[in-house]
């Protein structure tokens, strides 16, 4: 029998979400993470892993944003680091988003059905979204939050956002990544659930302080019971 869930932690760090980001088939994580990190996405998110610094530091999930169809960069992400990410995938969209906002993977909540972005991207940007990722892209905010990727966490199964979500915000999302969406945290109580949930269709990887309470919510919300 696979486990499905398991927690963890960055280096002691609860936040694992910071530093790492996964879809279906595989995950970008830091050059000098701990093995035993690297290990446990294979075995519970099931997917190939490729380590690499994105900028030059190890905040791999405030930097990258992605979908199974499409990754989408910092524009200060190294020409190496991009090779890392494309050397076995030939067959993904790969993107550099040219805009002011940088911290992409904090401003853009997405699966493969649609995203709900930050309002302040520039409209270039947002079609750039479309290209890479593949799907209809919108603007929107959770309960007050403009920093929207930090606040929620999708797959193609179901999506988490942050408990202060107002109805109407909750209803954009379903609409758009047309999954069920719920409210919930992390980490003991920590409303930015996407800084310690690393979640795809398989699996999920939750900050070691995540309590069962929670670790309930998280698999009800994201279809993984």
């Amino acid at each position: 029998m696979r486990y499905v869930i398991q927690l963890t932690a960055y280096f002691r760090n609860p936040n694992i979400g910071v530093f790492a980001k996964a879809n279906d088939k595989f995950a970008i994580i830091p050059a000098n993470c701990p093995a035993k990190f690297s290990r446990q996405f294979r075995e519970i998110l099931d997917v190939n892993v490729y380590q690499t610094d994105i900028s030059g530091t190890a905040l791999v999930g405030a930097f990258v944003s992605m979908n199974n169809k499409g990754v989408l960069l910092t524009p200060h992400t190294y020409d190496d680091e991009i090779k890392k990410i494309m050397s076995d995938n030939t067959d993904i969209n790969v993107g550099i988003l040219e805009d002011r906002l940088t911290a992409i993977g904090n401003l853009i909540i997405v699966n493969d059905n649609g995203a709900v972005v930050h309002r302040g991207f520039e409209r270039d940007s947002i079609k750039k979204m479309e290209d890479i990722f593949d799907c209809e892209v919108e603007t929107g905010e959770i309960g007050g939050y403009r920093t929207i990727g930090s606040v929620g966490v999708a797959t193609n199964k179901g999506a988490l956002v942050h408990p202060m979500a107002k109805e109407e915000e909750l209803e954009l999302i379903e609409e758009v990544l047309k999954v069920p969406v719920d409210i919930g945290t992390v980490n003991r109580g920590v409303g930015f659930v996407r800084t310690g949930i690393i979640a795809n269709t398989k699996g999920a990887l939750l900050g070691s302080e995540t309590t069962g309470p929670e670790i309930t919510r998280i698999e009800d919300a994201l279809d993984l019971v």
